[in-house]
């Protein structure tokens, strides 16, 4: 068994070490219980991509610090990875995959593949076969019968890594399955922009919003998961073509100051960071394993540099939308509050260990 993981973590320096330094003890500080934006103890999907920007920096860095950090981490929330089985619940589990060769780690592996047996048996599934946005571990379903642009992040990276990692094609194509499903319902056809989410009980898009950080978890994930999934599968042209469409649209849509609107098609929305930062992480990346054109990277370059901008001296990643539901109409999703995120910052420091 071979550790297929890309080679986007070779340890080199980064171009801005400082910045990376910054927000990454400002994640790693963590707060309080009552700040679930900040608590990096809370296991969900907030610190599990918190988790993931900083296992990202170890393997750009080798940073020690980081490291050791991050096992004690997992080994403090080893219950809760066995327990705690949603689509939200699956993202901590990225940080495993970064960490699972070295020495002592040889059971992080086997947690993976836990989870990921559970999205193949157990996950619950709307009417359109895409995973339902189930996100509390007693089953309880909140948001019965919904598929959210979130998930393909959240819990599908996951599967198509352990398909790559194991040579296990149950989980690539499971991976492939619901890339797919995603891409054709959450499309809009007129912009070439994703939708937030798609009710299958009401058969629409329901607040129909073009929401700014749900693009950027759907170019992130999507780049992802086609780095990780054979190089030929059923579906793979329609989403290559569908993801190019979308980075195309995007680049229409950013902001002469680089950012982009918490609704990507509203010049009355406010700017927001965590949608920059992931869409240039995407971006990058995506060139890199050359799933994209490279005359996109200017679109990337002034993403990143608005987002550098955004780090205060704390190391706070400022402007970003706070927890985000499907809003009732898209002119709620402006009163969302901007504040310090653990996603915030660690699509900072993905985008910046893609430079």
């Amino acid at each position: 068994m071979l550790d297929h993981t890309p080679a986007h973590g070779a340890q080199r320096p980064l171009p801005n070490p400082r910045h990376a330094a910054l927000v990454a003890r400002r994640t790693m500080q963590g707060a309080p219980p009552e700040d679930n934006h900040m608590d990096i103890d809370n296991w969900n999907w907030g610190a599990g991509v918190g988790m993931y920007g900083l296992a990202r920096l170890w393997r750009r860095t080798a940073d020690p610090a980081c490291l050791a950090f991050l096992n004690a981490w997992i080994r403090r929330h080893w219950h809760d990875a066995a327990t705690m089985l949603t689509v939200n619940h699956t993202a901590p589990l990225l940080a495993f995959l970064e960490l699972h060769h070295l020495p002592g780690n040889e059971d992080y592996l086997p947690a993976c593949r836990r989870t990921a047996d559970w999205l193949l048996t157990g996950a619950t599934r709307t009417r359109s076969g895409g995973y339902e946005h189930t996100v509390n571990a007693d089953g309880s379903h909140l948001f019965p019968q919904q598929i959210w642009a979130d998930t393909l992040f959240m819990a599908c990276i996951l599967l198509a890594r352990m398909g790559r990692l194991l040579d296990d094609a149950r989980y690539a194509n499971e991976a492939a399955r619901q890339l797919l499903i995603h891409h054709q319902i959450l499309k809009d056809k007129r912009t070439g922009l994703f939708y937030h989410g798609w009710d299958c009980l009401a058969g629409n898009w329901m607040s129909a919003a073009l929401w700014g950080r749900a693009n950027a978890w759907i170019t992130a994930a999507t780049v992802e998961i086609l780095e990780n999934l054979p190089p030929a599968f059923e579906g793979r042209d329609p989403i290559l073509a569908s993801l190019r469409e979308q980075v195309a649209a995007l680049a229409r849509c950013q902001r002469p100051n680089g950012l982009f609107g918490t609704l990507l098609d509203d010049p009355s929305a406010y700017d927001e960071t965590s949608c920059a930062a992931g869409i240039a992480y995407g971006i990058r990346r995506g060139i890199k394993a050359r799933l994209l054109d490279p005359r996109h990277l200017p679109v990337a370059e002034k993403a990143g540099r608005a987002v550098l901008s955004k780090i205060n001296p704390a190391g706070e990643v400022e402007g970003v939308s706070g927890g985000t539901p499907i809003m009732p109409a898209p002119a709620d999703y402006k009163t969302i509050e901007t504040r310090p995120a653990l996603y915030g910052q660690a699509l900072a420091l993905l985008m910046l260990c893609e430079e």
